[in-house]
């Protein structure tokens, strides 16, 4: 969340650290550095929404429209914005439930 202010970020964290262990911690580290779904992507054949951070300082906007390329159908939506997790005070928060909603409601 590059563009979190102090306050949210001291919150973010006091969350991380009451809602999990050491050791839950290590495990999800390791689970999110090894995440890849590129050998079962393909298999993917149910309404998809793929919303991305279009300057996503974490993940690739790139990785966003492969996923978009292979899964048929689906739809892509770049948020302006480059946090990873977004913050409910920036404006691309509003967009994204927008985004959910819409999405929800036709499926």
């Amino acid at each position: 969340m590059p563009d979190a202010t102090r306050q949210t970020w001291e919150a973010f964290n006091e969350l991380q650290r009451m809602t999990t262990s050491t050791e839950n911690v290590v495990r999800f580290l390791d689970a999110f550095a090894h995440i890849d779904v590129t050998g079962i992507v393909d298999q993917v054949r149910c309404s998809t929404l793929i919303v991305h951070a279009r300057g996503d300082v974490r993940v690739p906007q790139a990785q966003a429209q492969e996923l978009a390329a292979r899964i048929p159908g689906s739809r892509l939506v770049l948020l302006d914005s480059r946090n990873h997790i977004l913050t409910g005070t920036e404006p691309a928060w509003p967009v994204f439930l927008d985004e959910i909603d819409r999405f929800l409601a036709a499926s």
